[in-house]
């Protein structure tokens, strides 16, 4: 495209404002009618799909064991809708692992032999741990109305083996807080925070944490200028 832009006066001829106006604005049009904005797609910062088969072993639970498999599917069910086709196995828990490749704790060792063992080209493990509910009590400056409730505190932690030289590939850690509106009193004033159900209590929680650490397995849109 030409941009050059010539106007032909007079010699002598005065400009009002009106034209001078009018002349910017076209120059302003002309310059930058080449160029305009539109969405291009980012890759992932990590592409699973490099690995054939990736292993899986069930995240550890410090809060309760009943969300362990919770925890560790809803996990799974995020990296294959972030990269559908990855081929995941699931390998149990860390315990019945490392007894399977008479290994003790996951080191180097032991990556490199659940990998032969597996046959799995990387290896993913996390931890989820939550805090018990904490209260959070608020009385009115008159002492005539209570408002009270709990919030709970929950963290993720997983990380990305490379099975063949056992070397760490990715990490993330995330932290997630999140009030629990939940308030029993029994007949002797006796009050409890939270909810028999783990899955209620801490449930929530999981999808937010889940969602977070696996950012870098997501492609995302950029808006860029082009020409």
């Amino acid at each position: 495209m030409n941009n050059d832009l010539t106007f032909g006066f007079h010699p002598g001829t005065k400009l009002n404002y009106r034209t001078t106006a009018i002349i910017l604005s076209l120059s302003v049009s002309i310059l930058f009618g080449c160029s305009h904005t539109e969405k291009v797609l980012v890759a992932p910062r990590i592409d699973l799909k490099a690995y054939r088969t990736i292993g899986v072993i069930d995240f550890s639970i410090s809060a309760d064991s009943d969300l362990r498999e919770y925890v560790t599917q809803h996990y799974i069910q995020t990296v294959q809708s972030a990269q559908p086709g990855v081929r995941i196995l699931e390998l149990g828990t860390k315990k019945h692992v490392l007894k399977t490749v008479s290994r003790k704790q996951l080191d180097l060792a032991a990556i490199k032999s659940i990998g032969s063992s597996y046959h799995v080209d990387a290896l993913i493990s996390g931890h989820f741990s939550a805090s018990e509910p904490k209260p959070n009590v608020r009385l009115s400056s008159t002492w005539q109305s209570m408002q009270a409730g709990a919030i709970i505190e929950a963290s993720l932690i997983s990380k990305l083996w490379e099975t063949d030289s056992g070397v760490t590939l990715w990490s993330n850690s995330t932290l997630r807080k999140e009030p629990v509106a939940s308030l029993k009193a029994d007949t002797s004033g006796n009050i409890e925070f939270g909810a028999s159900d783990p899955k209620e209590t801490y449930g929530n929680l999981v999808p937010q944490l889940v969602y977070a650490n696996t950012t870098d397995f997501r492609s995302y849109y950029v808006t860029r200028k082009v020409k």
